[in-house]
């Protein structure tokens, strides 16, 4: 009777062509799935640009432009330019009304650094392997996303509009309830649901596997 050593062997070169099989329908998937994830991460890239662009302008440029021809009213009447602490408070209240599209934006950036990662092949980085989705950058990527959505969502409805009132000396309590806003907060703690529970579900599946290698 063989022992259990002699028979991996045996079996190792009766399923070597199978073997060598498999290994070229990987190397094919890693290549096809690297050149989208490269395509992806240009992308990524644009959309970045263009949302920071817009922020700037929608939240810096376009604001200004419509508050200098205050300044230069309110200038008519006294003897010295804006004061200093009057443009800091208007760029602060810029900043801190951008501040929902600002954590957007960053979330695309990390979506951007995935892709790139999966794209020079460094598929364990990425929380990608051969037999599928791992335990790693994918689930760390929608716990991100929702949680930058949750978080765009809170500072939208609650955080910015009672910030804005105390940087404008009104002081007090802010709610501005935006169903759209809202509804992109629910998304976003549903992905971060979505991502605790295929965290636990691959976690699982990689002790499945490691219990049914250890039976061959």
């Amino acid at each position: 009777m063989k022992n259990p050593q002699t028979l991996k062997v045996d079996d190792l070169k009766s399923n070597g062509p199978e073997l060598e099989r498999l290994e070229l329908k990987g190397r094919e998937i890693r290549r096809r799935v690297g050149l989208r994830a490269r395509w992806l991460a240009a992308a990524s890239v644009y959309l970045f640009c263009a949302v920071v662009v817009g922020i700037v302008f929608s939240d810096f440029l376009k604001p200004l432009l419509a508050q200098v021809p205050v300044w230069r009213e309110a200038g008519a009447s006294r003897t010295t330019d804006v004061p200093l602490w009057e443009f800091l408070q208007w760029l602060s209240l810029r900043a801190l009304l951008a501040t929902p599209a600002l954590v957007l934006a960053a979330a695309i950036w990390a979506t951007h650094t995935f892709f790139q990662r999966l794209g020079a092949g460094q598929w364990q980085d990425s929380g990608v392997q051969e037999a599928g989705v791992q335990d790693g950058g994918v689930v760390q990527l929608l716990r991100r996303i929702g949680g930058s959505l949750l978080l765009s969502a809170a500072l939208s409805v609650v955080i910015v509009p009672t910030l804005a009132r105390w940087l404008e000396a009104q002081g007090g309590f802010d709610l501005t309830l935006n169903p759209s806003v809202m509804a992109l907060g629910v998304l976003g703690g549903l992905l971060i649901v979505v991502a605790d529970l295929l965290g636990e579900a691959l976690r699982n599946a990689d002790v499945l596997r490691a219990e049914n290698d250890s039976f061959i």
